[in-house]
């Protein structure tokens, strides 16, 4: 099953987390006794389940302390009112609290909690019983969320990185070839890439510019995310300009004739498709230089309309500059980082 595993889809590794954060912590409730508060766990469980922190254990503990501070704020306004009101300013003082005391990560458990116990017991005493039952079940369901990452995808960020971005080349490539067989063999054509395929991929290296808010982390590490960040604004690059060349290459009819060449068309598709799977350690080949006129000669010999080939001209050595990009992009990375073992 671990093999498995990075095979997944970002969707279906997230379900698995989450049924088993879910599981887990109903079993863990339901034999300590603390079934009232079951509620308040699975929600822990289900919202902190996550999929790209490089800092585990310390967003662990700013969820905790975040958490704590919430029930011990909305306890102090509840031995006051019990009024709407209050809440409002207990969950105020939480943010305040959470924040000066650089706490980011623990914002949300805060203002869960300081809600939860109020929601819990508006109008009723509560008692010291209640405030540890209620801290043991946010305790729970974030560690739980946190086990489930582990189990599903174990905790080597930059190796998951090296494994999504090898998938979307990988995805591209074998696009690219398709359309490529389709070209020259005629027949029916391949379905087209669809851009929900590759965007949760990319969105997740995307989403590394955010940084961890509150969280000094060493210079590397930062650069890393910096790298790995641009690398995904660049394949959502890459995948527009695909998305824009392949209408255009399905406009051609197919088979090509049999007495033509098909040429730089051929050969422009064949350069991409090896430009994603080449080792990222090699150095970078150059970038195909073409002009109109080639591309107008290309049109002649394929029987084309010659805007139809001036655009796909053009597309091919907009995608073989981002290719190129991406294989510097790839060099640097592999300079501040260890190969995957």
């Amino acid at each position: 099953m671990a093999a498995a595993l990075p095979s997944l889809s970002p969707l279906g590794r997230m379900s698995l987390r989450i049924w088993l954060a879910a599981t887990l912590t109903i079993g863990i409730l339901l034999w300590s006794g603390r079934g009232h508060v079951l509620g308040a766990a699975l929600v822990m469980a289900v919202l902190f389940v996550n999929e790209n922190d490089l800092m585990p254990a310390r967003s662990i503990g700013q969820q905790v302390a975040g958490a704590l501070v919430g029930i011990l704020t909305a306890q102090v306004a509840h031995e006051l009112s019990t009024s709407w009101l209050t809440l409002g300013i207990a969950l105020l003082l939480t943010g305040i609290l959470v924040r000066s005391l650089g706490l980011l990560k623990g914002l949300g458990t805060g203002y869960l909690s300081c809600w939860a116990l109020e929601l819990m017991h508006r109008g009723n005493q509560v008692n010291w019983a209640v405030i540890f039952d209620l801290a043991f079940a946010v305790v729970v369901g974030i560690l739980m969320a946190q086990i489930a990452t582990w189990a599903v995808w174990p905790r080597r960020p930059m190796q998951q990185l090296r494994a999504l971005d090898a998938g979307i080349a990988s995805q591209l490539a074998t696009q690219i070839r398709a359309m490529r067989h389709w070209l020259t063999s005629g027949g029916p054509p391949p379905p087209a890439l669809r851009s929900q395929d590759l965007l949760p991929s990319i969105q997740m290296l995307e989403q590394l510019r955010q940084g961890n808010p509150g969280f000094a982390m060493p210079a590397q590490t930062q650069r890393l995310r910096v790298r790995w960040a641009q690398a995904g604004s660049l394949w959502r690059l890459v995948l527009r300009q695909w998305l824009l060349l392949e209408p255009l290459l399905l406009q051609l009819s197919t088979p090509l004739p049999p007495d033509s060449d098909p040429g730089l068309l051929a050969f422009s598709l064949a350069d991409l498709a090896e430009r994603l799977q080449s080792d990222p350690a090699a150095a970078p080949t150059a970038v195909l230089a073409t002009t109109p006129g080639h591309w107008l000669e290309q049109a002649s010999r394929l029987g084309a309309p010659q805007p139809l080939a001036l655009a796909i001209g053009q597309q091919c050595q907009e995608l073989q500059k981002l290719l190129h990009s991406r294989t510097l992009l790839s060099q640097a990375l592999a300079e501040l980082s260890p190969p995957a073992p």
